[in-house]
């Protein structure tokens, strides 16, 4: 069975939308490795300021069996 997993990612704060989609889903899928699970679907939520020019910004990802996607 496949779920979503939360993660918590912290990132400049002074990335532009693309970028933050693009080191999300690369931190994303080495936290998913790490793990021995593969990525299907990634959903990228609210963000705070954290303060020494970082933001804490939610995240989680939909398990899948393996395989690539399109993430």
């Amino acid at each position: 069975m496949h779920h979503w997993k939360s993660v918590d990612l912290m990132l400049p704060d002074n990335l532009s939308a693309a970028d933050v989609l693009a080191q999300a889903r690369d931190q994303i899928k080495i936290i998913a490795s790490e793990a021995g699970e593969f990525v299907q679907q990634i959903r990228i939520g609210a963000c705070i300021a954290h303060g020494g020019g970082y933001r804490k910004w939610t995240a989680s990802y939909l398990t899948g069996p393996p395989g690539v996607y399109p993430v």
